[in-house]
């Protein structure tokens, strides 16, 4: 079973910065999850949240921000460095000489950001990043339905907090790959069930001993963590 970590290693580094992103690196994850967000100019940038006030020093919303105004937040000021919110293209390239898999969630579900699917198409292709280590999550699903009729070429999955009902049908309709769902969303008969239907299940976020060894007797593809070496630790024993 393989570990993603999310946002990198986001439980001793601040999430979705470069350093989380290094961290993730040499803790020898098997993938990396982050979120992606546009700017007002059109830049394809890094951070959980629509707004800046949680992980930042900054106001306001990522959406009515160029990439210039955004640039002097500081992402990594709760633990005590300063660091900037990392662009995706940037992410690629510290990412591309590694064998990681990596998951890119678009922030669609709050601001829908016209052209993000577009944007991110050109991206891939620009850095010549290998398609076959990329996975696209979101949980506005017509997203991952725009995306699909861009590229057959990436493997998408459908984020959910909630159950779905006859789920391996919909992902079908939906044209996914995978599913992340809440760990909560979904029963062990039902997770079972789309395990074997070789649907890719990837949990939502593993933080205590008793869940890594629920979905590891489960035998879902991948667990997204905070901490990979505690995760790692808890596989083993």
């Amino acid at each position: 079973m393989r570990l993603f970590a999310h946002r990198g290693v986001m439980a001793h580094y601040p999430e979705n910065t470069m350093s989380a992103f290094k961290a993730a690196i040499e803790a020898n994850a098997d993938g990396i999850e982050t979120d992606v967000h546009m700017t007002r100019d059109g830049m394809l940038v890094l951070i959980h949240d629509e707004s800046l006030e949680r992980t930042t020093d900054g106001r306001g919303r990522v959406v009515d921000k160029t990439y210039a105004e955004l640039r002097t937040a500081n992402a990594a000021l709760h633990f005590g460095g300063d660091e900037p919110i990392p662009t995706l293209e940037a992410f690629l390239e510290l990412v591309k000489p590694t064998s990681l898999l990596i998951n890119l969630e678009l922030k669609t579900d709050v601001e829908h950001y016209p052209g993000i699917e577009a944007s991110l198409v050109d991206m891939v292709r620009r850095t010549r990043f290998p398609v076959e280590r990329l996975i696209v999550s979101s949980f506005h699903h017509d997203t991952l339905r725009r995306l699909r009729k861009l590229t057959t070429e990436y493997e998408l999955a459908a984020l959910t907090s909630k159950r779905i009902t006859d789920p391996v049908s919909y992902l079908k309709r939906l044209g996914a790959d995978a599913i992340h769902p809440n760990v909560r969303a979904f029963t062990d008969d039902e997770i079972k069930a789309l395990v074997e239907a070789g649907i890719h299940v990837r949990p939502y976020t593993i933080k205590t001993e008793e869940q890594v060894n629920r979905f590891k007797g489960l035998g879902v593809d991948a667990l997204f963590v905070n901490d990979v070496e505690w995760a790692r630790a808890h596989l083993t024993l």
